[in-house]
């Protein structure tokens, strides 16, 4: 019986020795298959160009020494070529054309001057929405004497017969009118006198309202205002073409306060495909009201010469 007993006992003590080095073996051993068998899965849901794919991830064992059950983790990949592509694709369809001109005089008068603008045009059946933006800065011996940044965006919605709805807004701020935002919405009808593939003449009428925040504390103003509006695109010769657009706002409360707006320039075809283009055009704009303001003039009067690409 001693000789039984003492046997036993040796049993029971190599087996409380032994018992921790084989679990800890076995959890190494099972977290080792963990970490070596789902993430070739996931490289090659990666690779695969899947969007996303259920991985089943093996049992593995938690903290406490308990199996833990295996969980389905959600792998999302991005195809970023084709984000780009599909980017690039709507870039295409929108944008319409894109101005730069500049002007860098050094020596006994230093002068900077550059011209931004750019039209973003989207063309549906019956719809057509377009968005110009741009600015212009300059200064003279390091002090500005020009900065003025704009964002209109207009929408057309054609009717039988030439005639159309239109929902405009213009966006702005002038420094140098004293204003930090200046602000109109219009909606109302137009007509086209004449809608051809070379060629467009159209006008637009409606009530507006204009906001304007004036800076160095000058208060804002909200005026209730009649719209016209008038474009013309119209070849002149063989090579020149002819667009314009004037815009007429007077208040329909204060017969004092009237603006107007008139954006006018020739542009001449460098190339065969029209795609490069030299612009020559004016930007008159009138404001009245700021005939009472001191120190400000209520017309300015802008030329610009630049460089045009319109994408066919």
């Amino acid at each position: 019986m001693r000789v039984l007993g003492n046997i036993l006992c040796s049993w029971l003590l190599v087996t409380h020795c032994v018992s921790p080095v084989m679990a800890a073996e076995a959890s190494a051993a099972e977290s080792a298959t963990a970490t070596s068998g789902w993430r070739p899965i996931v490289d090659r849901v990666i690779e695969g160009g899947a969007s996303e794919q259920e991985v089943t991830v093996p049992a593995v064992v938690d903290a406490s020494g308990w199996r833990a059950a295996g969980a389905s983790l959600p792998v999302a990949t991005v195809n970023w070529r084709s984000l780009v592509d599909e980017a690039a694709q709507v870039a295409r369809v929108w944008t319409k054309r894109l101005e730069v001109g500049a002007r860098v005089v050094k020596g006994n008068t230093n002068q900077d001057f550059v011209r931004v603008a750019g039209v973003i045009l989207r063309e549906r059946e019956k719809s057509l929405h377009r968005i110009d933006w741009g600015g212009r800065f300059g200064q003279v011996n390091g002090v500005r004497n020009t900065n003025r940044w704009f964002l209109d965006s207009n929408i057309d919605r054609e009717e039988p017969a030439g005639w159309l709805y239109y929902i405009t807004t213009k966006h702005e701020y002038n420094e140098f009118q004293g204003v930090d935002y200046r602000g109109v919405g219009s909606v109302g009808v137009g007509y086209k006198f004449v809608e051809e593939e070379n060629r467009k003449i159209l006008v637009r009428l409606g009530p507006a309202v204009t906001l304007e925040y004036y800076s160095e504390s000058e208060g804002q103003r909200v005026t209730e205002e009649l719209f016209a509006e008038f474009e013309i695109d119209w070849p002149l010769f063989e090579r020149t073409r002819l667009e314009t657009k004037t815009t007429m706002r007077p208040s329909v409360v204060a017969l004092d306060v009237f603006r107007f707006r008139s954006d006018t320039a020739v542009l001449v075809p460098l190339d065969d495909e029209e795609r490069w283009s030299l612009k020559l055009g004016y930007l008159l704009d009138y404001n009245s009201s700021l005939s009472s303001v001191k120190g400000r003039v209520p017309l300015d009067l802008t030329t610009n010469v630049s460089i045009v690409y319109l994408r066919p």
